[in-house]
């Protein structure tokens, strides 16, 4: 579910990397070269027993975000049918949809779910001073979680390692991008299914390893999990749904030697 778009300068994708190699990226895959155009696909798992939301999308961050509720309703659904919603990490665009215009949780019977380590990061006064981010969106990561967060406390769970959230559906601890960052993996029989969240912003960072978002708070833990997940994926041909992607994120990853392959279902 497409909870919107944002357009993202091309050196916050690629931090490291000069803007002509970046631009001959992007004119590769045919893309515009003066932004990053970004869709916040929400994943609902529906099991029969549960209805299992994917984190919040970002809500009312801009005008082009907040669909998440329109696009539950076109399934026939209400936000009181939500059973679990899993928050993946702490940034605005994964929690910006916890709360009702109002400030009460936006799904009301659904328990919230989060890493410890994320959480107890967010809402113990985030030093991200020692980060590549300019004061900017320093200010906004920290204002949306102490704006978002705090109204939860009574109703989330908060996780350590992996763990089995409902049957069939589990939690990967993917440190790096923030430090408690997680990936889902979802099993039906013998069908698996991995949701990788942020571990990958974008296909280039499949096809050229060593480039960096300036969001990842820590660039070796989050290469370390990038690859543990990738490697993964291609292993056991596993289907991923990538966040950030085209929507709707769906596809496959192949290995390329030392780096990988994006295809788009």
């Amino acid at each position: 579910m497409n909870d919107g778009t944002l357009q993202y300068p091309p050196a916050w994708y690629f931090s490291n990397v000069s803007s002509e190699q970046v631009e001959s990226g992007l004119r590769a895959h045919n893309l515009p070269t003066s932004h990053v155009e970004s869709p916040y696909t929400c994943l609902l798992a529906r099991t029969g027993k549960h209805e299992v939301l994917i984190d919040t999308g970002a809500g009312g961050l801009a005008p082009t975000t907040g669909q998440l509720t329109h696009q539950l309703a076109s399934e026939g659904l209400r936000p009181e049918q939500i059973t679990h919603v899993i928050l993946t990490h702490g940034h605005p665009d994964h929690i910006g949809g916890v709360l009702s215009a109002e400030g009460k949780r936006a799904f009301p019977n659904a328990q919230y779910l989060m890493s410890k380590k994320e959480w107890d990061f967010w809402t113990n006064s985030p030093n991200l001073n020692s980060t590549s981010l300019d004061a900017f969106m320093r200010q906004l990561l920290t204002s949306s979680a102490e704006k978002n967060l705090p109204p939860l406390k009574e109703n989330i769970d908060l996780l350590e390692g992996e763990k089995e959230i409902v049957p069939g559906i589990s939690v990967v601890p993917a440190p790096g991008h923030t430090p408690g960052h997680l990936a889902v993996t979802i099993t039906s029989g013998l069908t698996q299914f991995l949701h990788m969240a942020d571990t990958v912003l974008h296909p280039l960072h499949l096809e050229n390893p060593s480039w960096r978002p300036i969001f990842d708070l820590d660039a070796e833990d989050a290469a370390k999990s990038r690859q543990r997940l990738l490697n993964r994926a291609t292993a056991d041909r596993i289907k991923v749904l990538a966040y950030h992607f085209a929507f709707p994120g769906l596809g496959r990853v192949e290995s390329r030697g030392t780096a990988w392959k994006w295809l788009a279902d």
